[in-house]
């Protein structure tokens, strides 16, 4: 067998073989970032949940007192305090009359 046609034939063999690793590798990249779109969408359904409860359970507290507590409960965390809303980490808690309302 002449070596041009040996040549030929891996050269043919490794194109096919990357190619069906790459169609292999796009097809996993895209079942992938649909579970991680529908594992997003389900978080973000329970946070504004457990936002929900929170107002609800946190009418009862003042601005100052939410402040306090948020400040005991994580000493070393970043609270920023902007007129009506309190921010920690990702969470903004928005407060109207000094009552709290709204927990994103």
């Amino acid at each position: 067998m002449n070596i041009w046609k040996l040549s030929f034939w891996v050269c043919f063999a490794l194109l096919i073989l990357s190619n069906v690793v790459l169609i292999y590798t796009i097809i996993d990249q895209a079942v992938t970032i649909s579970y991680m779109g529908q594992g997003y969408e389900d978080q973000t359904k329970a946070k504004k949940l457990l936002g929900n409860l929170v107002v609800k359970g946190g009418r009862k507290y003042s601005q100052n007192d939410f402040l306090h507590l948020l400040r005991q409960a994580y000493p070393e965390a970043l609270i920023v305090e902007d007129g009506d809303v309190i921010t920690i980490e990702e969470n903004m808690f928005t407060f109207s009359n000094g009552v709290l309302i709204d927990a994103k």
